[in-house]
């Protein structure tokens, strides 16, 4: 067992600790941003193709725009993008179309075929996929910390197997998580299953691990599946998200520390 500590205080003992991705230790603002605007032109231009009337386009950008948590400059980091799966992301954005009298099949099609559109230019935008894999500073030094003191560390996120994959790769990543977590994997967060499964993984108690996110939703599954070491973290968005369901609370991955009892 390993002493987490926060601040210089000791918040428990654990074997693990469970990491959110996106916005905890992946710095994924610049282009979640970017993505949300990418999304939302490409829906505009195919509403023109379909030669919906200009007020109905300007109530289809402003509809995305909330769903998608886009502020201005800034993006909400309690928004669907921010959070929700690829997957989910395209349930809501077919509801959306819906809503403009598509009906349900041709509004998920039209979701599907827009967001891999939308893949495939930014995958050919190199200067866009350089903003989506930088580390949120402290990130690497904790990480290294926590396996050189023997603690399990697993990430479990709402992204890809491939996109895990490609951040792993881009920081030099390869030896440092025993678990991954995927939106691929079922049940996929945030299912309280889907922690005690993971904790089964790695032939852990949920009561031996801590988790760590930048998202309320992570933070509540956690205290589901009964992680005693809950952690909200603020750090990772321009406009910090609002957490209520933390135990502890972090702004800096640099306020945890680890100690070994051995």
């Amino acid at each position: 067992m390993a002493e987490l500590l926060i601040r210089n205080s000791s918040v428990g003992f654990i074997k693990a600790i469970i990491f959110d991705k996106d916005g905890t230790l992946s710095n994924s603002e610049e282009y979640l941003l970017e993505l949300a605007k990418t999304r939302i032109e490409f829906a505009v231009n195919k509403f023109r193709k379909y030669k919906i009337n200009n007020l109905k386009i300007i109530l289809l950008k402003k509809l995305l725009n909330s769903i998608y948590g886009l502020r201005k400059e800034s993006l909400s980091a309690n928004g669907s993008l921010a959070i929700a799966s690829r997957e989910q992301n395209i349930i809501s954005t077919a509801t959306i179309f819906n809503l403009f009298g598509f009906n349900w099949f041709h509004s998920h099609s039209i979701s599907e075929e827009l967001f891999d559109e939308v893949d495939i230019f930014l995958s050919n935008n190199r200067a866009n996929m350089q903003k989506s894999k930088t580390l949120i500073p402290g990130a690497f030094d904790l990480l290294v910390s926590l396996k050189a003191k023997g603690v399990f560390i697993a990430l479990m996120t709402n992204d890809t197997q491939e996109g895990i994959e490609e951040f792993i790769f881009k920081n030099k990543l390869e030896l440092i998580f025993d678990y991954l977590w995927s939106a691929e994997n079922k049940p996929s967060k945030p299912k309280p299953e889907a922690v005690i499964e993971l904790c089964k993984k790695m032939n852990l108690s949920p009561s031996e691990c801590a988790l760590i996110s930048d998202a309320d939703t992570d933070l509540r599954m956690a205290k589901q599946a009964d992680i005693p070491i809950v952690v909200g973290f603020t750090g990772g968005w321009k406009n910090p998200p609002t957490l209520t369901e933390k135990k502890f609370l972090i702004e800096k991955l640099n306020e945890l520390k680890i100690h070994s009892s051995n």
